[in-house]
């Protein structure tokens, strides 16, 4: 099993590594320095704010959603405990980490940005909540968490010294494209890995003070997060020059996964699942339609991207590079 290379966060970028963004400068604007204390009324300090911001007011909440939107908040949810992620982020004092990279991409002139797709501005809009069923409402927020994570993901690589050259938001392919100084484009697919659906379900029934304890096997934990870099490197296939797929797990989930990571269970150069789980032999079932050559093709769709990264998202939206992995034997 080959030994993971893992990426000390602490490293600074020399200087020299650091590509300018050819996106300018974020201009100002309330949503990035929001004040938090001593705020009662949350939804109309963010009505307040969003009525001079165009992240909120065009792309995360148009006026086509907001009443209602609005309405829904006014009345707290006591099935899931389900409440906007935007709201919950002015909160706690973190909104500009959610409307900081919309304003560096997606933003021109005060408006959305002309290029944009006209799908994913849709995809861009907070409505999740808006289902009735709160299995549902867990797994629309799940997507539209994946959106904000693909742009904050992007913000972070700049960070480390990369330029933003692509991305989805304006043409098909992958998720991110990025450039260092030496001119090479590498092209980045990002999948989320946040709180799952048992697990959503074991929180329910403790909101509901149901018996909650159940076994959740770190088998499968480890089985989901293959699979999503499967479907990461599997879309990477389309693309030519150097590809990294990436898997982003929240800190509420990070503890699954920590210990087998550590301890290096999957050989990613010739990965497999781990096959004695009922519940996962399920999952894959499900997925026949939409990859029907997973289990045989599942070391050569890995093998054929440069790297795996593994990113660890903390509190603050805070982002970490935990592992580096080479997938081929050169």
């Amino acid at each position: 099993m080959r030994k993971f290379e893992l990426k000390d966060n602490r490293k600074k970028i020399e200087e020299d590594d650091v590509a300018q963004s050819p996106l300018g400068n974020i201009p100002s604007c309330d949503c990035l320095t929001a004040p938090t204390h001593n705020v009662t009324d949350l939804i109309n300090h963010l009505e307040s704010i969003r009525a001079e911001c165009p992240a909120l007011r065009h792309l995360f909440l148009p006026d086509e959603i907001w009443n209602e939107y609005k309405t829904w908040h006014q009345k707290p949810d006591g099935v899931a405990a389900h409440r906007s992620m935007l709201l919950l982020a002015l909160d706690r004092g973190h909104l500009a980490r959610l409307t900081g990279p919309i304003h560096r991409y997606l933003i021109e002139n005060g408006g959305p940005h002309p290029g944009l797709r006209r799908q994913y501005v849709k995809s861009l809009r907070e409505k999740w909540m808006f289902y009735e069923d709160p299995l549902e409402r867990h797994q629309k927020s799940r997507i539209f968490a994946g959106l904000v994570v693909e742009l904050q993901f992007a913000e972070w690589l700049e960070t480390l010294g990369w330029t933003i050259v692509g991305l989805e938001a304006f043409r098909e392919g992958a998720d991110i494209e990025a450039r260092t100084v030496s001119g090479v484009d590498t092209a980045f697919e990002v999948k989320a890995v946040g709180t799952e659906d048992q697990d959503f379900k074991m929180i329910l029934r403790s909101l509901a003070d149901e018996p909650a304890v159940t076994s959740v096997s770190p088998y499968v934990a480890m089985n989901y997060l293959l699979f999503r870099v499967y479907e990461a490197a599997k879309q990477l296939g389309r693309i030519d020059g150097p590809r990294i797929a990436v898997a982003v797990i929240d800190d509420t989930t990070w503890w699954r996964f920590e210990w087998p990571l550590e301890n290096q269970w999957i050989d990613w150069v010739n990965p497999s699942f781990f096959d004695w789980d009922v519940e996962w032999e399920a999952f894959l079932k499900g997925q026949k339609g939409r990859h029907p050559d997973l289990r045989s093709e599942l070391g050569s769709v890995l093998r054929g991207v440069d790297e795996v990264w593994i990113v660890r998202r903390s509190s603050g939206y805070e982002y970490h590079l935990e592992y580096r992995i080479r997938t081929r034997n050169t």
